[in-house]
């Protein structure tokens, strides 16, 4: 971790501590609060770091300065509460571009004076996630929370069950919902809560028709068992622009969708095998990291045997032995709207439900044997 994302993390968590005992009372109001260089040796940090924890809660009426008197509680109306929203994203350690949309919503939170609970889970065991996701949903009950951000679970078997559970756990306590990427049913259905991403169909033709535009006449669509529904949205976006351009599949699997585990060599080989050129395009960057390492290993040679291009631009698409090409999405932006979503509905409860589809850019680099 470097030093700026430490002091973040550090001044948030310098934040909640003095939030809560202030909430518990464990400061009266105007009650006098330690100093910033007594706070900056109990937490362990720079005075700075504690002066913009001390700021945010000033934001929020929570405290106040006396000049030459020093900081003290001004919190006593338990009416007056600030508006707190948990994020809910099980594919946090397995999906990257959860990370920066999260950091993104955690500064507007201190930029607009909202709390931000933010969990998710980092093991790689679909097992693990779905017991810590399905926690941390009673533990936003419990805890009264204005709204949650939620991302649905995928990859596993269970995964349309567990969400539907999870916001129906939320209708109960009446706590709104904003989806995060993707919906809890998959296409053609939709479901009543309020929904910001990319327009997965349009990208999903977008990926094919750059492979056909540079000679790729035998094309393969791939992606992991159970995977999201946004997967499922790039997959007839693949299919239209080959039906567009007059590709049919072929007995070899070519111009098809194919569903397997890219680590899996004999999956990769019935992929790959045939006559000229093969152009994949693959659901995200994770599934095309792992199949052009395995395909490589193989011996395959990439862009020359092999064309790659996904979805993503995840930080380590550009450093790859081969660079991919990949559709960037607009996370600062997806994380923007995320926030004005629950903050209207929140405000207006009986609005109608609302999809909103960003726009991002085809980021081209070598995978695709275009650059």
């Amino acid at each position: 971790m470097d030093r700026v994302t430490g002091e973040r993390v550090k001044h948030r968590h310098i934040y909640e501590i003095l939030h809560q005992s202030i909430l518990r009372g464990d400061y009266q109001k105007d009650e006098r609060i330690p100093t910033e260089t007594d706070l900056a040796k109990q937490f362990s940090t720079s005075r700075p770091t504690v002066a913009r924890a001390l700021a945010r809660l000033r934001k929020e009426g929570l405290i106040e300065r006396r000049p030459g008197s020093g900081t003290y509680v001004r919190y006593a109306d338990k009416s007056r509460r600030i508006l707190s929203f948990g994020l809910l994203i099980p594919g946090l350690g397995e999906t990257e571009i959860f990370e920066p949309i999260c950091g993104h919503m955690a500064e507007a939170a201190d930029e607009n004076g909202f709390r931000l609970i933010w969990s998710g889970s980092m093991s790689e065991s679909v097992e693990e996630r779905q017991r810590h996701i399905e926690c941390l949903a009673q533990r936003y009950v419990q805890e009264k929370v204005d709204g949650v951000f939620f991302s649905p679970l995928e990859l596993t078997t269970e995964k349309d069950t567990i969400n539907t559970r999870i916001v129906q756990f939320f209708d109960e306590a009446g706590i709104p919902v904003v989806l995060m990427d993707r919906d809890v049913v998959s296409f053609p259905l939709r479901s009543k809560y309020d929904l910001v991403g990319v327009d997965n169909l349009r990208i999903g033709y977008i990926m094919a028709q750059h492979l056909i535009e540079h000679g790729c006449t035998r094309l393969k669509f791939v992606a992991r068992p159970y995977s999201a529904s946004t997967v499922r949205l790039r997959a007839l976006g693949y299919e239209e622009a080959l039906r567009k351009a007059g590709l049919k599949p072929e007995p070899d699997g070519s111009n098809a969708v194919n569903i397997g585990d890219v680590e899996d060599h004999e999956f990769l080989r019935k992929l790959v095998h045939g006559d000229g050129t093969v152009g994949i395009v693959c659901a995200n960057d994770t599934t095309a990291a792992r199949l052009m390492h395995h395909v490589s290993e193989m011996g395959y040679d990439i862009p020359g045997q092999v064309r790659v291009v996904s979805i993503d631009d995840v930080k380590y698409a550009r450093f790859l032995r081969v660079p991919l090409t990949t559709y960037r999405q607009p996370l600062k932006n997806i994380a923007a709207v995320a926030i004005e979503m629950m903050l209207a509905r929140v405000s207006k409860p009986k609005i109608l439900t609302r999809t909103v589809y960003l726009d991002g850019e085809l980021i081209i680099r070598r995978s695709c044997g275009c650059a």
